[in-house]
């Protein structure tokens, strides 16, 4: 008896399945939504970010000094990997047009006593100006004149040390008795691309997903369909309901998710640390708690374009909420933990981790976990949400 209910269920799931194939596949808007961006997008939003890191970042350099070290200095400045000396200015009043017009986006100032206080062993001092606008920008300009100015620090007392009799080595290993290697884990260039899009293409999959749901079945709702292709397949109950179009959706996502990993990041090659099944292992849960997700809040949505309206606000506010992109220990306590009530927030966290920084499953079970809970809790609510759209049209 047990098993011919199985039996029962799941063929009369597979029917629904297979009709919603039919309406995504006759929805062009679905159809762009579903496959169109998804298959565009990874790569329109990653060739911006192709060259990963800003270098040679024009700036102008106004020398008051005018010395052989002032000089030495720009060279430096214009050698560094950050920095590109556009110009060099005689006062403060020449640069203010190039600026605000963004030829330079930084401006170096050397005083006109900077050589002599070196040679009197004070403290000689840069003025830097930088485009704080563009946080970036201003990140690169900001370092590379540290750099530059500390390079040439550290030569200056080489020499003084040296002319005190200390051989250069004695007198490098005096100046930086504990010199500082550094090297980024997980992102050794330290590449924008490596650490955004990656985040960005798993909340990508979640509104997609999210929008081409309310799309589905707010156009039912407004055709004053019952349940997508009931003729085909009889009066079914709503958990067959649920699992059969669950099943459509998610075996078109899961195919999205391998063509994320293997296709697009080794095309921008972005950090690959995991292996594929693990990375579909975490799937199943993100992918199930986004559709029974979307399916729950189809209730509000009782017209083809209110999905799109609603949905496309909650992107940004995803974003953030994820806590990748904002460090979440800045977010108050109550928000943040709201934030697990996104598929998002756990999705992207795990993801991350097992994919940039080589995590195994066991080291994501919180976020699987959270997923799961999601997966179960958002399944009864699409449950309570199918009824009430089947009660309402009957």
């Amino acid at each position: 008896m047990i098993r011919e209910r199985i039996i029962s269920f799941i063929n009369r799931a597979s029917c629904v399945c297979k009709n919603e194939y039919g309406i995504i596949f006759r929805d062009k808007g679905v159809l762009l939504l579903f496959f169109g961006a998804l298959l565009i997008y990874p790569f329109f939003y990653s060739l911006p970010y192709v060259k990963e890191n800003i270098r040679e970042i024009p700036v102008a350099v106004i020398d008051r000094d005018n010395t052989q070290m002032s000089r030495q200095l720009a060279r430096m400045m214009d050698a560094s990997e950050q920095m590109h000396v556009y110009k060099k200015y005689g006062d403060m009043d020449s640069v203010k047009k190039d600026f605000f017009e963004g030829t330079v986006y930084g401006v170096i100032l050397i005083p006109k006593d900077f050589s002599r206080k070196i040679y009197r062993g004070e403290l000689a001092n840069i003025i830097v100006y930088c485009d704080a606008s563009y946080f970036m920008i201003y990140r690169q300009v900001l370092t590379g004149a540290k750099t530059v100015a500390m390079t040439m620090s550290a030569g200056v007392h080489v020499k003084k040390l040296m002319s005190g009799g200390m051989t250069q080595n004695a007198a490098m290993a005096f100046n930086d008795p504990v010199p500082l290697i550094s090297f980024p884990l997980f992102n050794p260039g330290g590449g924008y691309a490596s650490f955004v899009v990656p985040g960005v293409l798993i909340l990508i999959l979640q509104q997609t997903l999210l929008i081409g749901i309310g799309l589905l079945l707010g156009t039912a709702r407004e055709k004053g369909e019952l349940v997508s292709g009931k003729s085909a397949c009889g009066r079914s109950s709503t958990p067959v309901l649920i699992v059969g179009k669950a099943a459509a959706y998610f075996s078109i996502y899961i195919i999205h998710v391998i063509y994320f990993y293997v296709i697009v990041y080794r095309v921008f090659d972005f950090p690959r640390r995991s292996s594929v099944p693990e990375l579909l292992f975490f799937a199943v849960p993100f992918l199930l708690s986004c559709i029974f997700l979307g399916i729950t809040i189809c209730v509000f949505f009782k017209h083809r374009e209110t999905s799109i309206m609603i949905l496309l606000c909650m992107s940004i506010p995803a974003l953030f909420l994820s806590g990748f992109s904002w460090p979440v220990e800045a977010m108050p306590e109550w928000l943040h933990y709201l934030s697990f009530l996104l598929p998002s927030t756990a999705g992207i966290d795990g993801f991350l981790k097992l994919n940039q920084m080589g995590a195994g499953v066991k080291h994501v079970s919180h976020n699987l976990a959270v997923l799961w809970v999601l997966s179960v809790l958002y399944f009864i609510t699409a449950w309570i949400s199918m009824r009430h759209m089947m009660k309402n049209k009957n």
